[in-house]
């Protein structure tokens, strides 16, 4: 230790001697590991930290984590969600665990009164009863509901609040418990407040307000998602993840046994007698998974996980590259010391003593640039949530330096350290003490340390081209995304959704409130036309159906469903979606008269191949109920819901002639002439003229829809880009600190050719040339690794292949202009050598 101490301190000595080298070894490490740091902080608060709750390695969850919002109908496989009448059979059956809770799996952003003050908008989750109980969780004030307060559908009126909404809205103060809150049709008094840091079970969402399930009718008045005839509807309203905490030394296979058996029975009980077998047999393909819960939900993990595992590799490249580049100066720095290594050897050191002090100085670096990358990390890893939570909208992370963080931090360090300074080390110490003592200039020792560096350069350029090109695909991809064609003018398209529900519209009450709405909203200035549809344009909503075609004989399953909507009268006029042939839906397409229906051309071409489908029958289904329509129109495909999927078959059926009634909300497309944002407030204040209770929610402009579309390919895009040119630049300093060291140590070489007649064209171009090899061999190698590693991008990718020729070779290009301008450099200042000075170099 006394040794290890004195090398220690030596290597501090050492960087404080050398200044330049020390801040530009300190700026690349730095760089590199408070990259990896920051992003794997990122991931870490995601992905790998447990619940703040009690004992997390016991939870496990039965639904989908990836899984949010609400589905309406019937599904088959495993399960994403449950309904609340399955999971209150399951909790009352089930003996494998010590308890089981249900929470809403969507994050609602309700709009409510806070002690009779104004509306305001609060975000809200429903949880059974047992919520705070089977977590484990304390109170920081107050207490939570319980079990015994479940008294029955609108009993228990009580609300918890979170820790952070506790400050924020009121202060911390004490007095906050008692407070009313009146959500629709009900009032609820704050009991408790959440302890600090606790946000629920799923991750990135913090929620200001917990309320128990049982209120859901009152808080939601129009919709009772908790009093379901489960026998005698094919179509339930699954809307809830269910969590498990299992019984102390039981295992998550054996309670998957149980859990299978249950939800079996459950589903031959919840479904009418009546069906088909045929129907039966697919409701019966039905299934719940166990997972482990410690680390709770989360909506969209996977392809989060993906996206943070390709920022993860891309900043790895990045210190690979930052890597290189200190080992070629740590080579070039023991050029310098070559007569102190001589003397040390011949004072009696040993070559291994060498290789140890020089290891103890790369990773005193390593570990200085460690402290300082932590600091880098804890801003780029907020900064990075931030980026993150602009395109995932209501993300919220708390990416703290943990001991995994910093375990991280420090396997790096060791790894960095060790991969930058072995070879240096190991160089370093074989050092030949004749010739060192004699200063032989030229040596065969400086000609193998070039050969290391050169191949640490032909390194860089490879992973460095391999970066710039994943950069350049990404780039180009949100480049077509862009510039991708809708079908229709993006510009002057305003959408606000209404929920009528919530206002206590009901049934046969729709029709009116939409067209009434239309109405109002058509008559506002600046407003050229108003439709609406049920899905909405890019709202996330989708909606398919089994459906049968006349003349049509599926032969695939692919071949028995098309997505559809419900929209007003002349939507394709008003969205601009062009009419190939026949009409749209006009004012004869009433509930009463003869049910029609318009497809997109990629419903003809799959269904009506060959044949004229004006006049022909599609039938829609859903269990046993049947929907026949008459084929009255077609229109050109439009893409809808997504930017990057194929445009799907599609039909679209009048709002008034929809198989289940009139749906209960809808988003309205107006058609401006002038800049949308100018309408928002006098469109909100029409729909709060027809009835104060309804909330325009979601007003924006259909672009800032697409913006939102393209958020994540943006962000993915720009942060490659990023790392991509700070590869570049850390790859571009390597090549022209290599070839600078060259020239320094054939100063003696290039004196004589000038001395024997060469001019500088001869000069530059034998450095040139030396740069255009180590170019090309990285070039080579680079593209390698590009079709090695395609697979980290082609999900992502769009409009282009991921060996896309030109973006691969216009980034060759690029390197390669770049490479000349490092070569050129110090190629021309090789021309201005005085030979007579060159000669007694030595």
């Amino acid at each position: 230790m006394t040794s290890f101490s004195k090398d220690v301190l030596y290597a501090l000595r050492q960087l404080a001697r050398n200044p330049v080298f020390a801040a530009v070894a300190l700026a690349s490490l730095v760089l590199g590991i408070g990259a990896n740091t920051a992003v794997f902080s990122v991931v870490n608060a995601a992905l790998l930290k447990s619940l703040p709750v009690r004992d997390p390695q016991e939870l496990v969850i039965l639904t989908n984590p990836n899984a949010t919002g609400v589905t309406a109908g019937m599904v088959t496989g495993e399960r994403p969600l449950m309904s609340y009448a399955e999971f209150v059979q399951l909790r009352a059956q089930a003996t494998s665990f010590s308890g089981m809770y249900a929470s809403e799996a969507e994050l609602n952003r309700g709009h409510m009164r806070i002690s009779g003050g104004p509306l305001e908008e609060v975000r809200v989750r429903l949880v059974s009863e047992e919520y705070f109980s089977v977590l484990g969780v304390q109170p920081a004030i107050g207490r939570f509901f319980t079990a015994e307060d479940a008294k029955g559908p609108g009993q228990d009126p009580y609300g918890v609040i979170s820790y952070d909404y506790w400050q924020k809205r009121f202060g911390g103060n004490t007095s906050v418990l008692g407070t009313l809150i009146h959500a629709g049709n009900a009032t609820l008094t704050v009991i408790g407040v959440a302890a600090n840091g606790f946000r629920g079970e799923s991750v990135g969402e913090n929620p200001d307000l917990w309320m128990p399930m049982l209120m859901q009718p009152t808080v939601m008045p129009g919709r009772d998602w908790l009093n379901e005839n489960m026998s005698q509807r094919v179509e339930k309203i699954m809307w809830l993840h269910t969590f498990g905490r299992l019984k102390p030394g039981l295992s998550r296979s054996r309670a998957q046994a149980e859990v299978d058996a249950l939800f079996r029975q459950i589903i031959e009980n919840s479904y009418p007698a009546s069906l088909s077998p045929e129907l039966r047999k697919q409701i019966f393909d039905q299934r719940l998974v166990l997972r482990d819960a410690r680390s709770g939900a989360f909506a969209g993990k996977d392809d989060f996980a993906r996206q943070l595992l390709l920022l993860l590799v891309a900043s790895i490249v990045v210190l690979v590259i930052a890597c290189i580049n200190v080992a070629n100066l740590l080579l070039a720095r023991a050029s310098a010391r070559t007569k102190e290594m001589a003397v040390r050897l011949s004072m009696g050191a040993s070559r291994q003593r060498l290789v140890r002090q020089l290891l103890t100085e790369s990773l005193v670096l390593a570990f200085l640039s460690a402290a300082l990358g932590l600091l880098l990390a804890w801003q780029g890893a907020h900064l990075l949530i931030r980026l993150l939570a602009s395109v995932r909208s209501g993300l919220e992370l708390s990416a703290n330096l943990d001991w995994r963080v910093l375990a991280f931090t420090l396997v790096i360090t060791l790894v960095t350290g060790m991969i930058f300074g072995l070879a240096p080390a190991v160089r370093g110490a074989a050092v030949n003490l004749n010739d060192s003592l004699r200063d032989s200039g030229y040596s065969t020792q400086t000609a193998a340390r070039l050969n290391i560096a050169r191949g640490l350069v032909v390194a860089q350029i490879a992973l460095s081209l391999m970066a710039v090109v994943f950069a350049g695909l990404l780039l180009r991809t949100l480049w077509n995304l862009q510039a991708i064609s809708l079908g229709y003018p993006r510009e002057k398209l305003l959408l606000v959704t209404v929920d009528g529900v919530r206002a206590g519209y009901k049934g046969p009450q729709f029709p009116n409130l939409w067209r009434d709405l239309t109405t109002r909203l058509q008559a506002l200035p600046g407003v050229q036309g108003v439709s609406y549809s049920i899905n909405g344009l890019f709202s996330g909503g989708e909606a398919d159906d089994e459906i049968e075609v006349e003349g049509f004989t599926p032969h695939q399953e692919d071949e028995e469903g098309s997505r559809f909507d419900m929209v007003g009268r002349q939507y394709f006029a008003v969205v601009g979606i062009p009419l190939v042939r026949g009409r749209e839906f006009g004012t004869q397409d009433g509930l009463i008269t003869p049910h029609v229906c318009v497809i997109n051309e990629s419903f003809t071409n799959k269904f009506f191949a060959g044949r004229d489908p004006i006049g022909r029958h599609v039938i829609q289904k859903f269990g046993d109920q049947k929907n026949i329509m008459e084929v009255v129109g077609i229109v050109k495909n439009a893409r809808d819901h997504s930017l990057r999927d194929e445009v799907p078959p599609r039909f679209y059926v009048p709002g008034d002639q929809g198989m289940q009634g009139p749906n209960q909300w809808a988003t309205f497309e107006i058609r401006t002439k002038q800049d949308p944002e100018q309408l928002i407030d006098s469109v909100r204040k029409a729909i709060t003229d027809a009835n104060q209770n309804l909330y325009p929610a979601n007003a924006r402009p259909l672009v800032e829809s697409l913006e939102m579309n393209t958020a994540n390919s943006r962000m993915i895009a720009r942060l490659s880009a990023v790392f991509g040119c700070v590869a570049l630049f850390l790859a571009s300093a390597g090549l022209y600190g290599v070839l600078s060291y060259g020239v320094a140590r054939r100063t003696n070489e290039i004196g004589i050719r000038i001395a024997l007649g060469a001019g500088p064209r001869a000069v530059i171009g034998m450095i040139l040339h030396e740069t255009g090899v180590i170019m090309v061999i990285g070039v080579v190698f680079g593209i390698a690794l590009v079709v090695a590693c395609t697979r980290f991008v082609a999900s992502q990718l769009y409009g282009l292949s991921s060996l896309d020729p030109l973006t691969i070779i216009t980034c060759v290009l690029f390197f390669g202009a770049i490479a000349l301008i490092a070569g050129y450099i110090p190629a021309s200042r090789a021309t201005r050598v005085n030979p007579v000075q060159a000669l007694r170099h030595e």
